[in-house]
């Protein structure tokens, strides 16, 4: 699994469950309509650089040697809402931006604690508590929740690679 698989299927699966957009940090559009999440990528791979586990599978005629390495990533969750007025009625930002972090918090601590995926398994291993990060943004404040998560998941890179055979002098090959 790459760290974008990862990565993808984690936002789509909180996206889901929580009912509102998460988008990346720092992306160039228009004002947002609220509430929303954003994610930004503190650590892409974290490992202790071992040189991981090798094997060479073989698919019809070709070989594919395969490297597979424990990695660890951290993805940095906010959660934003404003003060507004909706059919509704009137909404506090603050509350409402608290109560998608809260959530999203409890999604990672039961019920993804471990993401199956057809790469293989996501691990969370860590959960950082809810803090503010609200700032104040020309005329208003945006209301901003948020923690980060550390995961875990098995990288694990692809090579074609070949099998040389050799004679051992009485007519047959090892590999």
């Amino acid at each position: 699994m790459t760290f974008v698989q990862a990565r993808n299927r984690i936002i789509q699966d909180l996206s889901s469950y929580l009912g509102c957009q998460i988008r990346l940090s720092g992306q160039v559009d228009d004002k947002p309509n609220y509430p929303l999440g954003y994610y930004s990528v503190l650590t892409p791979r974290t490992s202790d650089h071992a040189f991981g586990l090798k094997e060479v599978e073989q698919i019809g005629d070709e070989f594919i040697e395969k490297r597979y390495e424990p990695v660890e990533a951290t993805l940095s969750f906010t959660f934003c809402s404003e003060n507004r007025e909706t059919e509704d009625g009137f909404i506090l930002g603050e509350d409402e931006a608290l109560e998608l972090a809260e959530r999203a918090n409890s999604f990672f601590l039961l019920y993804a604690h471990e993401i199956l995926t057809e790469n293989g398994n996501i691990v969370i291993r860590n959960v950082g508590s809810v803090a503010n990060r609200s700032s104040f943004l020309v005329e208003d404040t945006v209301c901003r929740y948020g923690f980060d998560v550390r995961f875990a998941y098995t990288r694990i890179d692809k090579k074609p690679t070949t099998i040389i055979e050799i004679g051992n002098g009485s007519g047959e090959f090892q590999k």
